[in-house]
């Protein structure tokens, strides 16, 4: 699992300078090398205007090929806005204004992730300084389902390779209900922001109270009373070892009286504060469901957030601060 910190380093990247863990990252600002051609520039939105500026920072890309060039946002670009825009409107207002920090928003063409985050820097006083985003093309241009998506991902877990973005018979059936029907987008952005908004804020310093201190050891293990046999087995990108098909029963067993909401929220406590932050969101709406069956058990996890008292707590009074949001780069 702990190799995973240096994969979106080598495919997006490409320099050592950078830090990655799952999918959200710290940069450089002269790490982060995008143009928009000319004949594609967007009317310049005001500072404030966050919805505006998603036509701006917008940016069809393919993979990076020489990490010292910088990636050209391709034709079309703003195009891709109006998909963001939809998924904008349905927001909180405090995760809509971590759009203002964003310096680009990546739509890319090639990808394994759904998605990934991060900040640039930060200044003398370690205040952070511009974000990011990047989304896999597909979930923006196709209105793919939660169930269809996030079930693909939950089956990685298991070493299962599937085309996206389809459930094996043999893996975990996952069942998933977005507020109002939304698609999959909804998930993936609310998780993203999530991991701007923990550097931002410091949700994960190794300080008592912060959301480390409930379920994490370390960063890279669990408290006693949350880490399970199959925990080291966990892993869903560049694994060198893996849960398999014959560990689901158990793995499920195991994971379900712990404090982590989803599978993906065991990983590390950036993923469990994204995960649980994105839950939170969801669950505020009344048809929000979030299912995974194995052939012998159903664990319903809008139950299990419900139940999560420390959790849900801490994570209603992070909302209800003033939150801090990285300075926009200019």
């Amino acid at each position: 699992m702990k190799a995973l910190i240096y994969l979106i380093l080598l495919l997006f990247v490409g320099t050592s300078q950078a830090y990655a863990w799952e999918a959200f990252y710290v940069l450089k600002p002269n790490e982060l090398r995008f143009s928009k051609a000319a004949g594609i520039q967007s009317q310049q939105a005001a500072p404030t205007d966050c919805r505006a500026r998603l036509k701006e920072i917008t940016c069809i890309v393919n993979p990076i090929q020489d990490p010292k060039e910088s990636r050209s946002c391709q034709p079309g670009s703003e195009s891709m806005a109006p998909a963001i825009e939809r998924i904008y409107d349905v927001l909180p207002a405090k995760l809509q204004q971590t759009f203002c920090s964003m310096t680009v928003l990546f739509i890319e063409n090639d990808t394994e992730v759904l998605g990934y985050a991060g900040v640039l820097t930060w200044d003398a006083n370690r205040e952070p300084q511009g974000s990011f985003m990047g989304i896999r093309r597909t979930l923006v241009e196709q209105n793919y389902d939660a169930t269809s998506v996030l079930g693909w991902k939950e089956q990685k877990a298991f070493g299962l390779k599937a085309p996206p973005f389809v459930h094996l018979p043999e893996g975990p059936r996952t069942s998933i209900v977005l507020p109002s029907s939304l698609s999959a987008l909804h998930y993936v952005i609310v998780h993203e922001l999530g991991h701007i908004l923990d550097f931002a804020n410091r949700a994960n310093s190794p300080e008592p109270g912060s959301w480390t201190a409930l379920s994490w050891e370390t960063a890279e293990k669990p408290k006693a009373d949350q880490m399970f046999p199959l925990w080291s087995k966990l892993c869903f990108y560049d694994c060198k070892e893996q849960l398999g098909v014959a560990d689901m029963e158990d793995f499920y067993h195991q994971l379900a009286p712990t404090d982590f909401i989803t599978t993906y929220a065991a990983v590390s406590p950036w993923e469990d504060f994204a995960e649980s932050l994105t839950f939170h969101v969801m669950a505020e709406h009344a048809d929000f469901e979030y299912q995974i069956q194995t052939p012998f058990a159903t664990y319903d996890l809008k139950k299990k957030w419900d139940g999560l008292g420390m959790k849900k707590i801490w994570m209603q009074d992070f909302l209800n601060r003033d939150l801090k949001y990285p300075t926009p780069l200019k």
